[in-house]
């Protein structure tokens, strides 16, 4: 009898773990499925990257609910259903991944095009590699090892180094749109930000009308009121012999100006000389962009679960000084001429002031970042230039003689102050790296490369701008290339600062300006070079991309010319 209990014992203990072994490799084929099926059905159709706290939040509730189905359902204990879910889940997450990294590396559309395999499978990579916003120099290196086609991302990324890629992205006819980066402030946004190719038309025809022919003598006016009072606070550093910062306040008249445009409330920094809170943390905010402008969806996922993180906190402080500063705007009209005024009107003539509550805060704070933190690094590298090379500034200062410096309509002839402005944004471009655009459905080709619909193209001033196909010696300063010495551009459709087509700079003329008038004034009222005991080469050694230029500090000191 006891051998009989043995066996009948042995079989039922063997059957049980033939079902436990059942089940459990049920649960997993049920599981790899699942995870394939997500990746394939699902997660490859459409963007994603507004979704990506969505995509958390839902594999988070996934416990629960899973746990649930599992007390409700299944014949174990507690601890046996939590062992169940955490096994599920783990098999479906690897799977998931699993079929994500397959794909991309062996099956893509992009799988031919050369590049890092580990960019190919993550773009977290790319982040990482730049986590000291050194993107412009991350993508030299990948053309150097690569040449003109690199896969710098995933799913559908692609840095293109010929100079004919701006040419064809952004020239008349193009049909690409603007990639998911654009994406990065929603719901903010302004025009700068909008993808949708009939809204941003529609939005960019207001912008258009608030600088337009008939407003910028307005504008004008601003700007040479600001650069006055800028040449009378260097004046008093020319006097008393001491150092300026002269990064640091080109950056508070580039902010007050751009203030004067959008909302006729200038920063008064140039005035007080002294920052306001809110530029420094909208400037601090931007470093966000340093490691994060390649990946949108891990800012979204850091604006939803890090709001207390100071970066984050420091953005949104300065969301809601513009949107304090508008609503102020909406109900106390002052009838002064700005930007704003023609976008408030819009939404009025509309009657959809509260609903465009978002789009006008969005449209004031990304148009004074796009008019600031622009002009402000491109006046900073002009003057770190000018101080490297003392003789154009002997040179400029010649040309400035034959005309009356305020006379903005003249310096716009000055053929010296042109050539140093234009190689100075060629030597470092505002933007570096960004501007990013995603093929049409039907795809196109560049320099003779048929380049998939729905790919995003990267296309980094940076390099293009310094390429030996373009340009003799491209990495010297040399503003003689753009009048007496042709012979030194090899291919100018590449210099495109401003962009071109739709998605042109709609504040070319006023950034111009800036540039002339501050250049022309102060060169023409001071000699200055590198503070002595100063490393003059940190402006360009600390130079970091932050989807704009982020210069470096400068210190000069100024002496008076009289």
């Amino acid at each position: 009898m006891p051998s009989n209990y043995t066996a009948t014992f042995n079989l039922l203990s063997s059957h049980d773990g033939w079902l436990f072994e059942t089940e459990a490799a049920s649960r997993a084929l049920t599981a790899v499925v699942a995870g394939f099926a997500v990746h394939h059905l699902l997660l490859r159709k459409g963007e994603w990257h507004l979704k990506a706290p969505l995509i958390i939040e839902t594999w988070l509730c996934s416990l629960p609910v899973l746990y649930s189905l599992e007390a409700l359902w299944g014949p174990g204990n507690n601890m046996g259903n939590a062992i169940n879910v955490l096994y599920f889940i783990s098999i479906f997450t690897l799977s998931l991944l699993t079929s994500i990294v397959l794909y991309r590396v062996f099956f893509h559309k992009l799988k031919n095009f050369p590049g890092p395999r580990l960019a190919a499978v993550s773009k977290l990579w790319h982040s990482a590699n730049c986590v000291g916003a050194k993107n412009h120099l991350f993508l030299e290196q990948m053309r150097k090892q690569y040449r003109d086609f690199v896969r710098t991302g995933c799913p559908n990324e692609i840095t293109i180094f010929d100079p004919e890629t701006l040419v064809k992205i952004d020239g008349p006819g193009s049909k690409t749109r603007k990639s998911d980066f654009y994406d990065f402030l929603w719901p903010a946004a302004g025009l700068v930000n909008f993808r949708d190719v009939p809204f941003h038309d529609a939005r960019r025809r207001i912008w258009m009308q608030a600088v337009s022919a008939k407003n910028l003598p307005i504008y004008e006016s601003q700007i040479a009121q600001h650069a006055e009072k800028w040449e009378k606070l260097i004046r008093t550093h020319a006097d008393k012999a001491t150092v300026v910062l002269f990064r640091d306040m080109a950056y508070w008249f580039a902010f007050d100006v751009m203030g004067m445009f959008m909302l006729s409330e200038s920063f008064d920094m140039i005035s007080s000389s002294e920052s306001h809170w809110a530029v420094d943390n909208l400037r601090r905010a931007m470093k966000i962009l340093g490691p994060c402008q390649m990946t949108p969806w891990l800012a979204k996922i850091g604006f939803k679960y890090l709001r207390g993180y100071w970066l984050v906190r420091d953005w949104h402080s300065t969301v809601n000084w513009c949107r304090e500063r508008l609503q102020d705007r909406i109900e106390n009209d002052n009838g002064a001429t700005n930007i704003a005024s023609y976008l408030i009107s819009d939404s009025i003539r509309n009657e959809s002031v509260e609903k465009d509550d978002n789009l006008l805060t969005g449209e004031a704070v990304v148009g004074i970042i796009a008019g600031s933190d622009t002009t402000g690094p491109t006046l900073t590298m002009v003057f770190y230039l000018l101080a490297k090379h003392p003789e154009h500034q002997a040179k400029l200062h010649d040309e400035l003689q034959q005309i009356v410096v305020t006379d903005r309509e003249a310096l716009k002839s000055l053929p010296h102050l042109n050539a140093i402005i234009d190689e100075t944004m060629r030597c470092y471009p505002a933007i570096m790296t960004g501007g990013n655009r995603d093929t049409p459905p039907e795809g196109m080709t560049i320099a003779g490369r048929f380049i998939p619909g729905g790919v995003t193209i990267v296309s980094p001033r940076y390099s293009i701008f310094r390429s030996q196909r373009c340009y003799v010696s491209p990495d010297e300063f040399i503003p003689e290339r753009w009048t007496s010495r042709p012979d030194l551009i090899k291919d100018s459709r590449s210099f495109r600062p401003f962009a071109s087509g739709r998605y042109s700079c709609v504040g070319k003329s006023l950034a111009l300006t800036q540039l002339r008038v501050v250049t022309a004034l102060f060169v023409s009222k001071f000699r200055f070079a590198f503070a002595p005991g100063e490393d003059p080469d940190l402006t360009v050694k600390n130079l970091k991309d932050q989807f704009t230029t982020a210069p470096g500090p400068l210190k000069l000191v100024f002496e008076s010319r009289n």
